[in-house]
């Protein structure tokens, strides 16, 4: 017992020394933004978010009111799920030019009380309140995707790529998102708008032409697309494969055999490309030469519609 009863004090000990030298980091972390939201960080990972919010609370107004406090407020809020709190705390708060931060939350916070028309209204303030700037665009969007709020993710995206279409990482991240959800005519509505920006971008010909080819989409010519971009290119084995497909669906199967054809034994393995050609190869009685690449292509991440092609055999 009495072994039981040291321990004990030593812990009471330690818990004594800890608490100690945690308020002097709190008093020393009210005085520093930095600080603060590092301390903010480590006391919700470590000790939850309601420990965290509770600090924030008890900072002097002059803190509390302004960032990074207001903003720390609001994420210790939304891990709570505590929407009417987090509105109510938003309702009263300027951010000044991070409004649009605010406003975001704030639709975030009607969104989990289930008011869907008051949370639209107030997204679309947000997205408003970004004035157009791509720094903004880009915080907007880093919320709408931690959120997982896919469709005002694409939309932010959108923007992005149309107004800035200098920059790529926009396009590869939408897409890469879009590929992942199999959602095939809104990758071939982010391929148009790529076509319409940068009208050299072969590779977005490409991909247009093929997402087209998927949906049947003929009143946007993938077929005069795709041999549009394999004539500039014939030895992409992408190209060739989109060409291949146009040709097979037009009904010139044995054209687009020989194109496929032309290109390298790894470059048929290439997942896109391996679909293309066992459809090819089916339609033209070779279901056996058509069985490895079937396997290639139904091992990999493929559209919906690029599955429904794939020979049942």
């Amino acid at each position: 017992m009495e072994a039981c009863g040291h321990r004990r004090g030593l812990r009471d000990s330690e818990s004594e020394e800890f608490n100690q030298s945690l308020a002097g980091i709190q008093k020393e972390a009210a005085k520093d933004a930095r600080k603060t939201y590092e301390l903010v960080m480590w006391q919700a990972s470590r000790r939850g978010p309601a420990e965290a919010l509770a600090w924030l609370q008890s900072l002097p107004p002059e803190t509390r009111t302004n960032q990074p406090a207001t903003l720390l407020m609001a994420q210790c809020r939304t891990a709570l799920r505590d929407w009417s709190g987090l509105q109510a705390a938003l309702d009263q708060e300027d951010w000044a030019e991070l409004d649009f931060v605010r406003r975001a939350y704030r639709s975030l916070a009607l969104r989990g009380q289930k008011l869907s028309s008051s949370a639209s209204i107030e997204w679309a303030a947000a997205y408003k309140a970004t004035r157009g700037r791509k720094e903004n665009l880009v915080m907007l969007l880093r919320l709408a995707a931690s959120w997982n709020w896919i469709s005002e993710t694409e939309a932010l995206l959108r923007t992005i790529i149309r107004n800035y279409p200098g920059d790529r990482w926009e396009t590869i991240a939408l897409s890469r998102n879009l590929l992942l959800e199999g959602r095939t005519r809104s990758l071939m509505g982010l391929y148009a708008e790529q076509v319409k920006t940068r009208p050299g971008d072969l590779s977005a010909k490409n991909n247009l032409a093929m997402t087209a080819l998927l949906l049947n989409e003929t009143a946007l010519r993938p077929l005069d697309l795709a041999a549009e971009v394999y004539h500039k290119v014939p030895t992409n084995a992408s190209y060739a494969s989109t060409y291949a497909f146009a040709l097979h669906l037009d009904d010139r199967n044995a054209e687009g055999l020989k194109i496929i054809e032309k290109l390298k034994p790894q470059q048929l393995e290439q997942p896109g490309v391996a679909v293309c050609y066992a459809v090819l190869l089916n339609a033209s009685g070779q279901p056996d030469r058509a069985r490895n690449y079937l396997e290639i292509a139904r091992r990999s991440r493929l559209l919906p519609e690029e599955r429904k092609l794939l020979p049942a055999f």
